[in-house]
Order: structure tokens, then C-alpha cells, then sequence
């Protein structure tokens, strides 16, 4: 009995808290990484990429075992969704989809349970470092500079006007919240007259305020909170909201802007597409919802129906009344799942049932373009490439943290 348990402890290469990592996973992920460095005519040393492996089987299971603390759990249900949805991009029944997997060596079980595992690893990610990622308007600007850097000779200059409303010290919470109901139907007062210097100086006047003109001043003289709120505010318009700060409320007035970076002129492809969604339904399987929309293809092929009469008259969502028609679509603006199929297609061809988050669809390229984009498409393609850059490193910062905080403890295996 003794020997038999020193077999099995043997075998253990890493104790990731209260998981193990055995050394056939570990070989088996090395088989499975040397044979994609040989296709790409890679090579690195067998004990540097047993480490590398390693280390990624111990990040592996951290991430798991964080998802199973917080009841992150993939369901048969939804597993078998999602493989529907890559046996269907594959153009393959998930029948077919099995034959191919087990033709390559690998058994279906296994390979269920490793898209259980990347899902669950992807909503973990989500959860705990995409939904926090964040930009500010200040941000979008000061890469859209970057990207214009040298177009223009001078910063821009803002010119301010603001209505302050104190918050005295040690007011309670319901004295704040008078406050805030005080400054929101100042607010809404401002918005309708013309002349906000004449309309904060009279109740500056009458209520104990403080109006100020604040004149023209660059970023680097104006406080954050103030930069963010007037990010895209044109010149002799009212800030939406009012900004709270240590002082107090403030109601802000863009009298004017001058100078700043000229906007680039960003081209991007845009496409024009239309679609015809099912809806997921409890009471409508996967195969059913693509039984459905190779039925309807199949009739655009032979020509019996129109894309646009049948998309008017099944399909389930808005753009239905329009025949699908989606309008032209810039990269970014459709789910990732519609829009990687939605590439694939050349003008005028139908794709196989595609799977999203929505549901099922059917999409039909109608016409490509290269367009410049508009200063509020400019702004989006800017929040869009921060967060990129943004997620890349709060997800390595993050993978430190967890690593540092789990107990670890690599064994020696021959």
C-alpha cells in the first residue's frame, strides 16, 4: 500500500493550493506545444519549455480554482452550444464535428472539457479584469493627439465659466442630498437660458454661490475632474452634469475653445451586410434554429425567396421591417462571432448559420466601402484601441497577483 502511494505522489509535478498538476497533463500539453513549435519551425530548449508549460498548467489551474470559489461554472447546456457553434463554423454537423476531433487522436470527452475550462478561464477574465477596465475622456484625447502629434503648433485653450454650489463641512447626508436636488434644478434652469454669465452671476447673488470666469486656460491648468467633464463639449454649450469636487457642485459653461490638434483622418473598411436572427429559446434547440436557416438558404439559393422578404417576414430581430439591413457597419460594431463571419463572406454570398450571444443568424454581404470616420467614430476607434492596450497589461498585473497569491509548490519530475 505504501509503495502504491509513493507511486501516485511521483507523479505529481506542482500542488496549485488544492489542485494537482500530474505529469501526464503536464507531458501531454508538452506534446500538444512541440508539435505547434515544429509546424512553425520554432525551437526552444526542452528544460526552459517544460518550464514555460509548467508555469502555464500552475496559472491554468489558480484561475480554475478562483472561478469554482465564485460559482463560475460552464453547464452541459451551454457547452453544447458553444461546440454547435464551432461545429457550425467549421461547416460541420456536431456529429461530423466529433468524427474530425477523434480522427485527429483525441478523445471528445477531452476535448469537452478543455473548451469547459478555456470558457470558464475567459469568464473569470471578464469578470475580474475586463468589466474594470475604464477610460476617461481625457484619455481618448490625449490619444487622439498622439496620433495627430505635430498637425498643430499650439495646445488647445479652454475657456471656462462656472457656477460653483459649496458643500459645507460636516453636512449630513441628507444635506448633501438637498444640495444635489438644489443643483440639479439650478442645472436644468441654465440649460434653458441664453445668457449663462447674466443667470449664474444673479443667483450666485441670491443664493450664497460663487460665480467665476475662469478665462482661457490649457489642460495642464485645469483639474482632471474639470478635463474629463468638458471632453467633447463644444464651444457655448452647457457641461450635461454637474461636476461634485472637495468644494462642492460645479455647473460648467464652454464659452469658448481655441487652438489644439487637428483630427486625423482615420479610413477604415466598412461593410454593408443584412441578417436574419432566431432568437435562443428553451424550446428551440441549436440544430433546429440551423435546420431553420439552411432551409431559409437554401431557398435564396434556388431563388424561390428573397433574402430581404424572408428576413422581413422571420426574423426576430429590429432590423426585420428593413429586410436585415444593418446599414454600413464599421470593425468593432457587431459581436465578435457575427463579425469574423460576416469578414468571410464576398459580396453577394450567404454565410452558413452563424452563432452569437443573440442567437442564430443568417448575413449577407451587400457591398464593402472605405470611409473616413466622424469625429464621434474617431472618438469610439480611440476608446476601442486604449482599451486594448489597457487590457493587455491589467491582465499581466493581474496574473502576478494571483500567481503571488497562491501557495505553489513544483516538484521534481523525471
Amino acid at each position: 500500500m505504501a509503495q502504491n502511494t509513493s507511486r501516485v505522489i511521483d507523479e505529481v509535478v506542482a500542488i496549485v493550493d488544492t489542485s494537482l498538476v500530474t505529469k501526464k497533463e503536464l507531458q501531454d500539453r508538452l506534446n500538444q506545444v512541440e508539435k505547434q513549435l515544429k509546424a512553425s519551425n520554432r525551437a526552444i530548449p526542452v528544460e526552459e519549455l517544460r518550464k514555460q508549460v509548467l508555469e502555464r498548467l500552475i496559472i491554468e489551474r489558480i484561475q480554475l480554482n478562483l472561478a469554482r470559489e465564485q460559482g463560475l461554472r460552464v453547464t452541459d447546456k451551454d457547452l453544447d452550444r458553444i461546440i454547435g457553434n464551432i461545429a457550425a463554423q467549421n461547416k460541420l454537423t456536431v456529429d461530423a464535428f466529433k468524427k474530425k476531433i477523434e480522427s485527429e487522436g483525441i478523445r471528445f470527452s477531452k476535448y469537452r472539457e478543455d473548451i469547459r475550462q478555456e470558457v470558464t478561464i475567459s469568464r473569470l477574465r471578464e469578470r475580474e479584469v475586463d468589466a474594470r477596465i475604464q477610460m476617461t475622456e481625457a484619455e481618448i484625447d490625449s490619444f487622439l493627439s498622439e496620433r495627430n502629434r505635430g498637425r498643430a503648433a499650439v495646445p488647445e485653450e479652454i475657456y471656462l465659466a462656472q457656477l460653483l454650489i459649496p458643500v459645507p463641512n460636516g453636512s449630513s447626508d441628507a444635506e448633501v442630498e438637498g444640495i444635489k436636488t438644489k443643483v440639479q434644478e439650478l442645472l436644468q434652469q441654465a440649460s434653458n437660458e441664453k445668457d449663462f454669465v447674466a443667470f449664474a452671476k444673479k443667483v450666485a447673488q441670491a443664493g450664497g454661490y460663487r460665480y467665476e470666469d475662469l478665462g482661457y486656460r490649457s489642460l495642464d491648468r485645469l483639474p482632471q475632474i474639470f478635463i474629463d467633464a468638458v471632453a467633447g463639449v463644444p464651444a457655448n454649450k452647457l457641461v450635461g452634469q454637474a461636476v461634485r469636487s472637495g468644494a462642492g457642485f460645479h455647473i460648467l459653461k464652454v464659452v469658448d475653445r481655441k487652438g489644439g490638434v487637428a483630427v486625423e483622418n482615420i479610413v477604415v473598411n466598412q461593410t454593408l451586410a443584412r441578417h436574419i436572427l432566431i432568437k435562443h429559446k428553451d424550446n428551440l434547440t441549436d440544430l433546429e434554429a440551423q435546420r431553420r436557416l439552411n432551409g431559409f438558404k437554401d431557398q435564396i439559393r434556388v431563388k424561390t425567396a428573397d433574402f430581404a422578404q424572408i428576413a422581413q417576414k422571420y426574423s426576430e430581430d429590429g432590423s426585420a421591417a428593413n429586410g436585415g439591413n444593418l446599414g454600413w457597419m464599421s470593425p468593432g460594431e457587431l459581436v465578435p462571432a457575427f463579425e469574423q463571419a460576416m469578414n468571410q463572406l464576398a459580396i453577394g454570398e450567404v454565410s452558413e448559420p452563424v452563432r452569437s450571444e443573440f442567437g442564430w443568424h443568417l448575413i449577407q454581404v451587400i457591398d464593402r466601402r472605405q470611409a473616413q470616420l466622424s469625429a464621434d467614430r474617431q472618438r469610439d476607434f480611440a476608446r476601442a484601441a486604449l482599451r486594448e492596450r489597457k487590457l493587455d497589461q491589467a491582465y499581466e498585473d493581474w496574473i502576478r497577483q494571483i500567481r503571488d497569491a497562491a501557495t505553489v509548490d513544483i516538484r521534481q519530475a523525471n
